[in-house]
This record gives C-alpha cells, structure tokens and sequence, in this order.
C-alpha cells in the first residue's frame, strides 16, 4: 500500500497490554474500524504483553479484520511480523535500532519514526525511506512507562514549522485537549485510551470527525 499522509488523520494503536483480554481487545478494534479510524497500529510492548505464537495468531486476526475495513497495518517494532502478516507499514523508536538498517529491512512497507523533540528529528531528517514522523508525548501518558517528558502544543508547533515529512502527534491526547492538538495543523492525531477506554467508541470518533 503507497503510503498518504490522510492516513495519519484518526490513528488508533493499541495491544492486549492496553485492554483487559484478547476478546476485549478485538471487540473494541472491530468498533473503531467501524466507527471511522483511519489507520491502525498493532503494539504489543511492555508488561503482560504476547509474544511469539500467540502474537502471530492475534496479529492474524488483527490484519483480517483491517483487511475487511480498508483500513491500514501498522506493526511496531517487529519486522519480522510486518512482514509475516503482510501489514502495510512498520513504526519505531528511537531506541529500536538504527533507521538506515530499518529501512533497508522494510521493504514495501511504509515506515514511521517517533521523536520527541527537534534534535531528534534532525538526526533523522535526511534518511531516506521514512514516510512520516510521529511527535511527541504532547501531554503526560500513562501508556508507555519510558515515555519522555511532553513537549506541549508549543513544542509540536515548533516541530511542524521545520520539518519537511507528514506529522502525526502523539501522547496524553484525549477529548478534551484533541481540539488543541489539530488546531496546529498536524496530519493527525495517534491515541490509546482515548478510544480503548472510551464508553462509546461509535460516538468518540464520530466527534472526533466533526473536528476535522
């Protein structure tokens, strides 16, 4: 899949590390792809998280059911998975590896890279290969427990005023401060909980629509 930056708009990333069960974790996937998300990110990372077979196997249902919406894969931090699966793009970290070596590895899969701050967009501004950037924390996260301290809608502002690749922001964003985040004009928005714990995913996204 040719990657477009129209993807970034409504990104959801989750993992069963984010939610309570596997059934719970497909239950509320199979509601956000229905309900508008625009691309998908399968991140299977910290404590509780699977591994190996019984990573396969969800990955496997995470690409049907993607497949059955339209909508595009993201695997983080796994090529081998990426490409087992035939997802569409790869994401990483700072910390997960060199991106000249991840690119070469990616094939056609379309790649991100997160930073979060300006020093570190510019170590990867000239790599060729990478498709979008993913900015942030914005806020404070619960979600990663190595996350870095947030750089506040100042500090995506400044990162979008010099880069040259598509932005999608990331970290602490919920319903409350989305309208703040978009208002900088980035690509788009990336969240956990705000879908995964949301009460009614069905209306979360379509507020989040009528933001946009």
């Amino acid at each position: 899949m040719i990657f477009d930056k129209t993807m970034l708009a409504r990104y959801f990333i989750m993992g069963t590390q984010d939610v309570a069960d596997e059934a719970e974790f497909l239950r509320i996937l199979n509601q956000a792809l229905r309900s508008g998300i625009t691309l998908f990110q399968y991140r299977e990372k910290g404590q509780g998280a699977l591994v190996g077979q019984k990573k396969l196997q969800l990955a496997k249902q995470v690409r049907a059911l993607t497949a059955q919406y339209h909508v595009p894969l993201v695997i983080d931090d796994d090529m081998a998975l990426a490409h087992a699966i035939a997802a569409d793009g790869i994401h990483f970290g700072q910390d997960d590896g060199r991106p000249v070596d991840n690119i070469k590895q990616s094939g056609n899969l379309f790649v991100g890279v997160s930073v979060s701050n300006q020093q570190e967009y510019q170590r990867i501004a000239l790599v060729a290969g990478i498709d979008h950037i993913g900015v942030g924390p914005i806020f404070a996260t619960t979600s990663k427990s190595d996350a870095k301290p947030p750089i506040g809608i100042s500090g995506l502002s400044q990162l979008i005023r010099i880069a040259h690749h598509p932005i999608v922001a990331i970290g602490g964003i919920q319903r409350d401060n989305l309208s703040k985040v978009l208002s900088t004009g980035v690509d788009g928005a990336a969240v956990i909980s705000m879908i995964s714990q949301s009460g009614d995913i069905q209306k979360t996204l379509a507020d989040w629509r009528n933001r946009t």
